[in-house]
């Protein structure tokens, strides 16, 4: 049965390697058990390389004939431009946000302003009514927003700070 393996994974990187120059050689340069280099290319256990571990990987696959970047470096650069493009993203979306307050807080001090005028009607009390309760969720989105950016809360990580 053959296993699915993410396709920016370490594992899904492992697996392209170990395929092309074998269990017994990555064991020889990893210096690592059987067990261990299949839970890395399983990667259901978190389990991955260290560092020396993945460069000799790669080397390995370099020597022994493999074309194009090496699998683990490549699939380190393509997570950490997923992340990258990911916290850009969150950096955009809260661009979006402050313009939507700043926007909504004009609409509301417009319609507040009106209201000093002589002879104002009710249908002008709830507009500005109206407008300042858009303001007031406006300001909760980004209050939202700007938690999410505190350390810990994973912006660029595909949670907090995504669009909603």
């Amino acid at each position: 049965m053959t296993k699915i393996r993410a396709p920016l994974s370490f594992a899904l990187a492992v697996h392209e390697i170990t395929t092309l120059i074998g269990v017994t050689t990555a064991r020889r340069v990893t210096g690592r058990a059987k067990r261990t280099l299949q839970l890395w290319r399983e990667g259901g256990q978190e389990a991955t390389p260290s560092l020396a571990q993945a460069f000799a990987l790669d080397r390995a696959y370099v020597e022994a004939g493999g074309e194009g970047l090496p699998p683990i470096i490549a699939s380190y650069l393509r997570q950490i431009e997923a992340f990258m493009a990911a916290t850009e993203a969150c950096r955009l979306a809260l661009i979006e946000d402050i313009a939507n307050v700043a926007r909504e807080s004009a609409d509301a001090v417009a319609a507040s302003m009106a209201l000093t005028q002589p002879g104002v009607r009710p249908t002008a009390i709830h507009h500005a009514i109206a407008e300042a309760e858009q303001n007031d969720a406006a300001i909760g989105r980004l209050l939202a927003r700007l938690k999410s950016f505190l350390p810990g809360n994973g912006v660029g990580q595909g949670q907090p700070g995504d669009r909603k």
